[in-house]
């Protein structure tokens, strides 16, 4: 595994989380909402399991993509900030401090704004179940298992996580340009979106099964290369 940080940085990047707002969150995550539906829209309809498994995939993207923002500017002042792990076959893949702040561990984080609002829909929610995600998720780095959600047929969405990401991320991107989402805030906004679908979508999909299938999509593509997207 190789350590990306820069000796040389004198400044905590996670001070941009607090430093960076969003103008207008409301506006802005259902902006991110209505924009992802009318992607994945076929006939004016979007099965709930894939809006789900969209945003999530997304989601989780943007927390590497961010974490790779900040090193990119140098500003990565810890050797676990970011972390490449490469597999025989030379594909990368990350892990470390930044990206798990940005998808689990701040309090206004992707998968905390996920599991608050799973919970306030009636939903039993523990974090063992991220946990235990991300343990899965890396034992299958290098592997054909990697990115496939462990959800049955009937619970599965309709495209795996790197195709959504692949599919929706450059015109989301756009969508979160326009309205001016600060680089290091672009985890929270798609969070912010997803707990809008759980109290917006229709029909209403279960919060439990909700909230799984966002884990399961957005773990490993916090984990993924950006370079894949590109």
């Amino acid at each position: 595994m190789e350590s990306l940080a820069h000796s040389s940085a004198s400044a905590d990047p996670r001070r941009r989380e607090t430093e960076d707002t969003v103008q207008s969150p409301g506006l802005v995550a259902r902006a991110l909402l209505d924009h992802v539906i009318q992607e994945m829209a076929t006939d004016g309809h979007v099965q709930s399991i894939d809006l789900f498994g969209a945003l999530g995939s997304v989601g989780g993207f943007s927390c590497v993509l961010t974490a790779f923002d900040i090193a990119s500017a140098g500003e990565l002042g810890d050797d676990a900030d970011l972390i490449a792990m490469e597999t025989e076959d030379g594909s990368r893949y990350y892990t470390g401090n930044l990206p798990n702040a940005f998808l689990l561990e701040s309090h206004d984080s992707l998968l905390n704004l996920t599991y608050g609002a799973a919970r306030r829909s009636g939903a039993l929610i523990s974090q063992e179940m991220a946990m235990e995600t991300l343990r899965y998720v890396v034992s299958t780095i290098g592997h054909p298992q990697f990115g496939i959600p462990r959800l049955t047929d009937e619970h599965r969405p309709g495209e795996t996580p790197l195709a959504y990401v692949r599919r929706l991320w450059p015109k989301l991107a756009d969508a979160l340009d326009r309205n001016r989402v600060p680089l290091s805030r672009r985890p929270f906004a798609i969070g912010l979106a997803l707990e809008l679908a759980f109290f917006h979508v229709r029909p209403p999909l279960d919060p439990s099964l909700a909230a799984r299938i966002v884990t399961e999509c957005a773990i490993p593509m916090a984990r993924l290369d950006p370079r894949l997207v590109a």
